[in-house]
C-alpha cells in the first residue's frame, strides 16, 4: 500500500517537473533567432536544426583562383617553417 502511494507521488512529481522543463524549453525556443514558432513545433526536440551566430548571413564562397593562391601561399609558408626547423638541428 505504501509503495504504490510512494510511486504515485513520485510519478506526479516527475510529471510536474517534466511540464516545467517543457515550458522552459518552449520559452528558449521562442528566443531562438531566425525561426518561426510554427516551424519549430513541427520538429521533435532532438531534431531541431542548430543555429549559429551568423545564421542570417549566406556562406561566403571562395573562387578557384583564390583557393589556388591560398594553396600556394600555404605551401610556401610550410616550406619556410620546415626549412627553419631543419636548419636549427
Amino acid at each position: 500500500m505504501q509503495n504504490s502511494r510512494l510511486l504515485e507521488l513520485a510519478i506526479k512529481g516527475l510529471e510536474a517537473e517534466k511540464a516545467r522543463i517543457e515550458q522552459e524549453l518552449e520559452e528558449l525556443r521562442n528566443q531562438t533567432p531566425g525561426q518561426t514558432g510554427a516551424s519549430r513545433k513541427l520538429l521533435p526536440v532532438r531534431q531541431q536544426p542548430q543555429t549559429t551566430a551568423s545564421a542570417g548571413k549566406p556562406q561566403r564562397k571562395m573562387s578557384a583562383a583564390a583557393r589556388n593562391r591560398l594553396s600556394e601561399t600555404m605551401k610556401k609558408w610550410h616550406a619556410a617553417r620546415k626549412a627553419a626547423t631543419a636548419s636549427k638541428k
